[in-house]
């Protein structure tokens, strides 16, 4: 099943350390499609203007900053617009939570602030 934020959600993520929980916890998002004979699985968050973000984790991409014994395997992240298709890259983990921000300054500012 595919998790999708609601307005309610949105208007609840009051910082940056908030927007940045979300992708955090992008392994609860959902999976959204899976290629197990090259690792990949893709996670998808809905976004209540119909945009989405996917994060891709590909198993065994194993990443080690500045030649550090710690393993950073972090997923790669991507935004796609409403109606929008899933493009090769990522992006970096600022213009999701900036989106997260404008959807909530949007919200308030149409008074959909419903008590938050």
């Amino acid at each position: 099943m595919m998790l999708g934020l609601t307005g309610k959600d949105i208007l609840a993520l009051t910082n940056e350390s908030k927007r940045k929980a979300v992708l955090s916890d992008w392994r609860n998002w959902g999976i959204w499609h899976k290629a197990p004979e090259i690792g990949l699985s893709v996670y998808r968050l809905d976004l209540p203007d119909g945009s989405f973000f996917t994060a891709s984790w590909y198993e065994g991409d194993d990443f080690f900053p500045g030649g550090s014994m710690g393993n950073v395997n972090r997923p790669r992240f991507n935004l796609c617009n409403k109606g929008g298709k899933l493009k090769a890259g990522s992006k970096a983990e600022s213009l999701l939570t900036d989106k997260l921000k404008e959807l909530r300054k949007e919200l308030l500012e149409r008074g959909e602030n419903h008590g938050a």
